[in-house]
């Protein structure tokens, strides 16, 4: 008895430990400190609970109270035990000490970090500070070259703390398709654009849902760059989501205004320019005088705003028109003129302009040669001319080629380009760092790739245009691209799986660049090669919208002839094109079944695009099809393809109720996906592993999958919120089945905040249910009914997965509320209810959820031996027994007390012997279950 007393009270201690580190993940860092600390009055020396006590602390901004909470744990430990902290203890002081907090997050975002300081746009920047506070849509306003992104990131980065989720930079520039604005979206936010643990919910809704239901629960800060050249595409997006995320707010850049309602407008003029007679102390106070003189600072070491060099400062400021992309060339060239050079090759004529011929001077503008554009338009193309006049010639070249590459500029890339021209290859890094001397690249944030400004883009490919050279160009960048798409595509399925996965994210737009002109210039194997080498990267970030339209874009490409290559891209475009609509034409259909025929004839189908193609005819319901392309993988040579044809298999099975297949299946796909190295296929296998482990009792080691599952997931990108939620049901039924009540409570608190911020009717009935049979089980039946009654009012009459899941599971709970009000009548109408929406599941696994809600209204019945036949029937159903569903295991103990341990187990026994197809008539043929 006291060994038992002892091991009572540990298990009552732990459970208040992870009670509060339950608080602690979930952002409750208050609630949680005050559990620890009554825990730790009563519990001095229990390590543990003083590490979540420091880490919740520390979290509130309490790090003197962290500390000094340390110092109580190491002088309770000496006195109480004569010992030292332990490793674990002493890390977080350590930590502490060096003012890490090692629990509160990051401020999350992507904003970039500036090389250099800012200067002038006082007044611009509290203009938007206001306009932000008050509205939820401010553009800034004004030509190429005026500073308008510098002048919102520099906004952005002084308000970010303002926003909970952060502040994300979205940059369009590189983008040339309507189409692809969300998708840049998502993968700006770092988001993704599907679900990733279960292949139905990555069937449905398009980005513009998908965006919504991401940034729905989100306060977030999103600034979309450079929106001109898409300017319809941007604001019928961001009047969507400012409609939808009530706490979503957008800066935008453009040269023309969104027009849409709400819209708050912050144009921009040329800095402040001196005044003709100014002394050199007015001089230096005018911004476009102080940003020259900081630009020319970091080159010409010593610069300075004097009686000697006011003269020719003047000149050139003036002369510039106050334009700051203008200063800041010009100041780069200091780097190799003297100050009154600069000032005098700024109002000389120039010689030429090498692409266009001869200019009368610097100020005219190049392009058409229109001298009817505002001056400053005509400043800047000037100035851009001027500079890459003073460029040597293979500068110069690399200048022109590179320009042709939207997502930047890597050596490599650089190499690629310039193939066939005199420039040396091992000189390319000094030559791009040159440019980077001159102003014309920038660092990105990716070690080793440079960006070049979209104004400075214009002008090198406009260049090339002169020269007839745009569209040899275009050809070698996309051939590198292609040729880069194709070696890291299979490294995406291996070990190398995270820096393929950087590699092609860094290369994306380039890629579609590429593959936009394998189209134009009618290459259709080409544009379906380069598609295709894209499909599985476009599956494992949900960016079904790009796999939609770019195949659609390929396959469109005259001259195509069927191949199995070709026929793989039809069938991944028509299930991405049905899953970003309204679904699949009856046109469609007959296409699938063509296909499918076509796929099955060849001997050997790509990789992973076969893979893909049996993952559409799955989500399409076509199984036979689907088993027949994965059975051949599944005993195959490729490690990773088979690992998931077992993954997809299992899927396919687990649906259909055969869990032994499954146990199968999920064991050989995890030991193909570690020995391949592919993280993404063990985060989607594990939580069918801790679906196994909690029918086997074994309920630690499911939450230890799931955790692992969400940990490995979120290297791929932030999970969606559907995702997020998907865990949370699972960590709720789990802590259920654990008797973990409070912790039960605190997950479905998160999981509503998420299901609401994603706002899905569907998903939040999910919610509501587990929490009404919760409540129905703590016999807070109230509280259960005003849960159910709301769910049931809020799902829409028609809809896909998981509308028919979630009527289900509600109908089930509904049952068990009757049932304790001992009204049958009402128990048997929820009962029907629940039969109709499972069978419209297609899902035997939710079949058996109603089964035992059958076997619960028989037994009230008094019929306790029907009872135990669908209990059998529902294990037959799910594939499994299921030890540990509290339901289950008081149904079974009272069926044996009523019948005696033979008779119930001859009753179970006959429901679980049962096929499939008899098991489903029987759970129909329950009392008015009809």
């Amino acid at each position: 008895a006291p060994a038992a007393a002892t091991r009572l009270a540990y298990t009552s201690v732990e459970a208040v430990a992870d009670l509060a580190d339950a608080e602690l993940s979930l952002g409750r860092a208050e609630a949680a400190s005050a559990r620890l600390t009554a825990l730790l009055a009563e519990q001095p020396v229990h390590e543990r609970a003083a590490a979540l006590l420091m880490d919740a602390l520390a979290a509130q901004g309490r790090q003197n109270e962290a500390l000094a909470r340390y110092e109580q744990t190491r002088q309770a430990l000496a006195d109480a035990l004569g010992t030292d902290p332990g490793s674990a203890l002493t890390e977080r002081h350590l930590r502490l000490l060096r003012a890490a907090d090692t629990v509160a997050k990051e401020q999350p975002g992507t904003l970039p970090a500036p090389l250099t300081s800012f200067v002038g746009r006082d007044d611009d920047l509290a203009r938007i500070g206001t306009l932000l506070a008050s509205g939820r849509l401010v553009t800034v306003l004004g030509p190429g070259g005026a500073g308008k992104t510098r002048l919102a990131v520099e906004a952005a980065r002084r308000h970010r703390q303002e926003y909970r989720d952060g502040a994300w930079m979205i940059d369009l520039a590189s983008l040339t398709e309507p189409a692809e604005v969300a998708a840049a979206v998502l993968a700006g936010t770092g988001l993704r654009g599907g679900a990733m643990f279960d292949a139905r919910a990555r069937a449905e809704g398009d980005e513009l849902d998908v965006l919504g239901e991401q940034l729905g629960g989100r306060e977030i800060l999103l600034l979309v760059d450079n929106c001109e050249h898409l300017i319809d595409a941007v604001a019928h997006l961001v009047a969507a989501l400012l409609s939808r995320c009530a706490r979503l707010r957008v800066l935008a850049t453009s040269r023309e205004p969104l027009a849409i309602d709400g819209e708050a407008l912050v144009p921009l003029g040329p800095l402040a320019l001196p005044g003709p007679d100014d002394g050199v102390e007015q001089t230096r106070r005018a911004a476009s005088v102080r940003l020259f003189a900081a630009r020319a600072a970091a080159v010409r070491p010593g610069f300075d705003v004097d009686a000697t060099t006011l003269p020719e400062v003047r000149r050139v400021v003036r002369g510039l028109d106050g334009l700051p992309l203008a200063l800041e060339l010009a100041a780069a060239r200091l780097r190799t003129l003297s100050l009154p050079e600069l000032a005098a090759g700024l109002a000389r004529p120039a010689a030429e302009d090498r692409s266009r011929g001869p200019v009368d001077d610097r100020f005219r503008l190049l392009a058409n040669g229109s001298r009817t554009a505002p001056p400053r338009h005509r400043t800047l193309r000037a100035v851009i001319a001027w500079s890459w006049d003073l460029l040597g010639e293979h500068e110069r070249t690399v200048a022109e080629r590179v320009s042709i590459l939207p997502g930047g500029v890597t050596v490599a890339s650089a190499a690629a380009v310039c193939a066939g021209t005199a420039v040396p290859a091992d000189e390319l890094p000094e030559l791009l760092a040159g440019l980077i001397d001159r102003s014309l690249l920038r660092l990105a944030p990716d070690p080793g790739r440079y960006r070049m400004l979209e104004t400075l883009r214009e002008y090198g490919t406009d260049r090339l245009a002169g020269t007839g050279e745009l569209g040899t160009v275009r050809d070698l960048a996309a051939g590198y691209a292609a040729e880069l798409i194709a070696r890291y595509d299979p490294q995406l399925r291996g070990p190398g799986q995270l820096t393929a996965m950087r590699v092609i994210s860094a290369e994306y737009d380039n890629a579609l660049a590429a593959l936009r002109r394998r189209c134009e210039t009618g290459d259709a194997p080409g544009a379906v090669a380069l598609a295709l080498s894209l499909t599985w990267y476009w599956q494992m970030f949900g960016r079904h919208n790009d796999a939609a339209y770019w195949l659609g874009e390929a396959l469109a490409v005259p001259g195509g002839e069927p191949t199995p290559a070709r026929d793989c891209a039809h069938a991944i475009h028509l299930v991405n094109r049905a899953g970003t609509g309204p679904g699949p034409t009856a046109g469609d259909r007959a296409q699938l079944r063509d296909l499918a025929g076509r796929l099955l004839a060849y001997p050997e189908l790509p990789c992973p695009s076969g893979a893909l193609a049996a993952l559409t005819f799955a989500l399409r319901q076509e199984e036979e099809a689907a088993l027949a392309i994965i059975e051949p993988r599944v005993g195959g040579d490729d490690v990773w393809l088979s690992g998931l044809a077992h993954m997809f298999r299992a899927e396919v099975a687990e649906n259909a109720g055969r869990l032994d297949e499954v146990r199968a299946d999920v064991r050989a796909a995890l030991a193909c996906f570690r020995q391949a190295g592919d993280r993404w296929g063990r985060a989607g296998t594990l939580p069918m592993r801790a679906q196994l482990r909690q029918y086997d009792d074994d309920l630690d080691g499911a939450l230890a999958d799931l955790r692992e599952a969400r940990s490995l997931a979120g290297e791929f990108g932030s999970l969606s919120l559907g995702d997020e939620v998907f865990i949370d049901l699972r960590w709720i039924d789990l802590y259920l089945r654990r008797g973990d009540t409070d912790l039960a409570i605190a997950t479905i608190g998160s999981a509503r905040q998420r299901a609401l911020g994603a706002n899905s009717p569907e998903t939040l009935v999910l919610v509501d249910a587990w929490e009404a049979a919760l409540r129905v089980r703590l016999g807070d039946l109230d509280r259960a009914r005003e849960l159910l009654d709301g769910a049931e009012r809020s799902l829409p009459g028609e809809s896909p997965f998981p509308g028919d899941h979630a009527r289900a599971l509600a109908g089930g709970v509904r049952v068990s509320l009757c049932l304790a009000v001992r009204d049958l009548a009402a128990a048997e109408q929820a009962l029907s209810t629940a039969c109709a929406a499972a069978l419209a599941t297609r899902d035997l696994p939710i079949l058996a959820l109603v089964a035992v809600s059958a076997a619960a209204l028989a037994e009230a019945h008094g019929r306790q031996h029907t009872a135990a036949v669908l209990l059998g029937a529902a294990s037959r159903l799910r594939g499994a027994h299921d030890r540990t569903d509290r339901q289950v295991r008081e149904l079974t103990r009272r069926g044996r007390a009523a019948l005696g341990e033979d008779a119930f187990a001859a009753a179970y026994g006959k429901g679980w012997e049962l096929d499939g197809k008899t098991a489903v008539a029987e759970v129909i043929g329950a009392p008015r279950c009809r």
